[in-house]
C-alpha cells in the first residue's frame, strides 16, 4: 500500500504539472509579418525613409542588404529601371522580385524606381506579394514639392495596402488595462493627466524634419552675384563732389546657417541659429575722370544671430540681428583721393524676413533697419554728418533634388546722410545717398 500510495501521489504530481504548463504551451505567439523595401535611382534612400516612416509598428522591415542577395540570388543582378514601368516588359522582374521576396521570408515587397516623366520628377511604386496576379500597389508618386507633400502621397498610395498586411496590435495584459484606468481617472480628476500628455508631446518636439528650411540643421548657399553702387550727393554747393556708379560687376559670394539645438525641443533655442556671409567682387575697376582706370575693392562681410519661427504650412519667419562689414575702397593717386567716395561701414542690422511657399517653389521677402556705427573716409570731410540705411531682400527658391535648391535673389542697401557744414568747409552740401544693388544667382544645400 506504500508502494501504491506513491506512485498515485507521483501520478498526480505529474498531472497538475501537465494542466499548469498546457496554457503556457497553447499561448506561443503567432509569428511576427515583415516586407522589404527597395528603392532604384535618384535620392533613393530618401524616398525609403520616408517610406519607412510610415510603416506600421507591428511590421517589420527586411534587412536591404539581405534583399539584395535574395534578389541577386533570384537572378536579379541589374537594377530594374523602367522596365518596372512597363506592364508589357515587367513580368519577368516581378517574378524575380516574388521570388527573393520568398526566400527573405517577406510578406511582400515595396519596389520602387525613381525617374523623370516627361519632365517631371516621380517614383514608381508597385508591392509585390506571393500571389501572382493584379498588384496591390501599382502607381507614380510625384517628387516635386515639399517632403511633407511626398509622405502625404506616399502614405496615401501604401498606407491601405500596409495596414491590411500588418498584424493587429496586441492586448495590454489585464494589469496594464487596470493601470490605464487609474491613469485615465487621474486625468479626469487633473491629478497628472495633463501632465503626462504634456511630456508625451514635448518628446515629440525634438523631432527634426532634415532637408526642410523650417528645421534644417544647417544650411550653405554659394553663388555668383553682379553688384551696383550709385553713390550722389544732394545740394552740393562745391566742385569737388562728383557722382559715382558702377554696376554688373560679377562677385562671389558664401553664405550659411547652422542651427546647432534644432534636434531638442528646447522652446527658442531650438530656432535659434548663427548666420554668416562674404562676397568681394572680381576684377573691379573704377574710372575717375578721364584717367585710367583703378583698381577698387568692394567687399561685404555678415555675422550675426537668427530666431527660426515656423508658421505652417512649410512658411518660415526670420527675425535677425548682427553686424556687417562693407567696405568700397577706389585705390586713387593721392591728387584723387578725397574726392572718390571711399566708404568703410561698420553696421548694425536687425530684421525680418520670410520664406513662402507657393506650388513647387518657395519665396523669400526680406526687410532691415541698418545702423552704422562707423562710416568711413567719405563722410569724414563734412561737418554734422549723420547716416542711417535700411535693406530689403526679395527671390525665388527651386528645389532641384532633395535638399538642394537653386535660388535668385536680388538685395538692395540705401544709406541717406544728411550734413550741417559750416562757413568755410572745404566740401558743402545738404547729404548725400548711397546705394548698393546685388543680383544673385546661387545654388544652396539645406539638411
Amino acid at each position: 500500500m506504500s508502494l501504491c500510495g506513491r506512485i498515485l501521489l507521483g501520478l498526480s504530481a505529474v498531472t497538475a504539472a501537465t494542466f499548469a504548463l498546457a496554457p503556457a504551451a497553447l499561448a506561443a505567439p503567432k509569428a511576427s509579418k515583415s516586407i522589404a523595401v527597395r528603392i532604384e535611382g535618384p535620392n533613393a534612400d530618401d524616398i525609403r525613409e520616408d517610406i519607412l516612416a510610415i510603416m506600421p509598428e507591428t511590421l517589420g522591415v527586411v534587412d536591404p542588404d539581405a534583399f539584395s542577395k535574395s534578389l541577386k540570388g533570384a537572378g536579379q543582378t541589374k537594377p530594374v529601371g523602367d522596365a518596372l514601368v512597363s506592364k508589357a516588359q515587367r513580368k519577368k522582374a516581378i517574378d524575380r522580385i516574388r521570388k527573393a521576396g520568398k526566400a527573405a521570408k517577406a510578406e511582400g515587397v515595396i519596389y520602387g524606381v525613381s525617374r523623370t516623366n516627361k519632365k517631371k520628377k516621380e517614383v514608381h511604386l508597385v508591392y509585390v506579394d506571393e500571389n501572382a496576379g493584379d498588384l496591390a500597389v501599382d502607381s507614380a508618386v510625384p517628387l516635386s514639392g515639399s517632403r511633407d507633400d511626398r509622405k502625404r502621397a506616399l502614405e496615401e498610395l501604401l498606407g491601405p495596402t500596409l495596414a491590411q498586411i500588418a498584424p493587429p496590435p496586441a492586448p495590454p495584459p489585464a494589469e496594464e488595462d487596470e493601470a490605464k484606468g487609474d491613469r485615465e481617472g487621474e486625468g479626469e480628476d487633473g491629478d497628472g493627466g495633463d501632465e503626462e500628455r504634456d511630456a508625451d508631446e514635448g518628446g515629440k518636439g525634438g523631432e527634426r524634419e532634415p532637408h526642410e528650411a523650417g528645421s534644417a540643421l544647417f544650411s550653405i548657399e554659394l553663388g555668383v552675384e553682379f553688384v551696383g553702387r550709385w553713390f550722389d550727393y544732394s545740394d552740393p554747393r562745391t566742385q569737388n563732389l562728383p557722382p559715382y556708379s558702377v554696376f554688373g560687376q560679377p562677385a562671389l559670394s558664401i553664405s550659411g546657417e547652422l542651427y546647432p539645438l534644432a534636434s531638442t525641443d528646447i522652446a527658442v533655442l531650438k530656432g535659434l541659429g548663427v548666420t554668416a556671409g562674404y562676397a568681394r567682387a572680381l576684377g573691379l575697376n573704377s574710372a575717375v575722370g578721364s584717367g585710367d582706370p583703378i583698381s577698387t575693392t568692394y567687399e561685404r562681410i555678415n555675422l550675426g544671430l537668427r530666431e527660426r519661427l515656423s508658421l505652417g504650412e512649410a512658411s518660415v519667419l526670420g527675425i535677425s540681428a548682427g553686424l556687417r562689414f562693407l567696405t568700397f575702397e577706389i585705390d586713387a593717386p593721392a591728387d584723387l583721393a578725397r574726392t572718390v567716395p571711399n566708404v568703410s561701414y561698420t553696421l548694425f542690422r536687425a530684421g525680418l524676413d520670410g520664406r513662402f511657399p507657393v506650388g513647387p517653389i518657395a519665396l523669400a521677402l526680406g526687410a532691415e533697419y541698418i545702423l552704422p556705427l562707423s562710416s568711413g573716409p567719405v563722410y569724414e570731410r563734412f561737418t554734422g554728418a549723420s547716416v542711417q540705411g535700411i535693406g530689403a531682400l526679395a527671390g525665388v527658391m527651386v528645389p532641384v533634388a532633395t535638399g538642394i535648391e537653386a535660388r535668385l535673389l536680388v538685395e538692395y542697401a540705401r544709406f541717406f546722410s544728411s550734413f550741417q557744414p559750416e562757413q568755410g568747409d572745404a566740401y558743402i552740401a545738404g547729404g548725400a545717398i548711397d546705394q548698393y544693388l546685388g543680383l544673385r544667382l546661387a545654388g544652396a544645400y539645406v539638411y
